[in-house]
């Protein structure tokens, strides 16, 4: 099973931003036409496939044209295929190759877990603040158990108001993405390779 970031595939150009909020937020991507955008996913994502799989520049260049569907002028085209890209191009992709799947991957999870952790505590209720002090010795020995009521209150509302923002995070998910497919052959200490594994596992 493969991971993407930023998957464009099944997508509408002119719906891509609104697919991955995210993307929206981005400067570098602001004046960029959607098929441009996707063209900067394809040549520069680390999780495209054409750079997993096409280590030939040029070659990739010509691929993530096709793929994309973007069809810039003559001269424009040209220069993109000889991989001179204008300002505003060179800027994109160099914020595109920038995404790190494997981080991405561990800040789903990583927020996975707190709200997983949010969750338990509800449905511990007070008892989650439950302490128990023991006096004496022996037969004399007296275990008293305390309800930290005040503290419940206090941690409830604190994940009430942290609820909202968190389930966006999960919602948006990081742009990560679940595709069937083969495994993506990486480097056993790249990022990706390590964020595969935590997948299958």
């Amino acid at each position: 099973m493969n991971i993407r970031i930023f998957d464009p595939s099944n997508c509408k150009p002119e719906d891509y931003r609104h697919k991955y909020p995210e993307l929206e937020r981005v400067p570098e991507f602001e004046n960029i036409a959607p098929r441009a955008l996707i063209f900067a996913w394809w040549y520069a994502n680390k999780s495209s496939d054409l750079v997993l799989y096409t280590s030939d520049d040029y070659e990739r260049a010509e691929e993530a044209l096709k793929r994309s569907g973007f069809n810039p002028g003559k001269i424009e085209r040209e220069q993109i295929l000889k991989l001179q890209f204008n300002s505003a191009l060179a800027v994109c992709i160099k914020r595109m190759a920038e995404f790190d799947p494997g981080a991405r991957y561990k800040a789903y999870k990583m927020i996975r877990n707190i709200f997983d952790h949010y969750e338990t505590l509800i449905q511990l209720g007070p008892e989650a603040f439950q302490t128990s002090t023991v006096e004496g010795k022996g037969d004399k020995t007296v275990t008293t158990q305390y309800i930290d009521y005040k503290r419940y209150v206090d941690v409830s509302a604190k994940i009430s108001e942290e609820l909202p923002g968190l389930l966006t995070k999960l919602e948006e998910g990081f742009a990560v993405v679940t595709i069937a497919g083969e495994e993506i052959e990486a480097g056993k200490n790249s990022d990706l390779h390590e964020w595969h594994e935590a997948r299958e596992n």
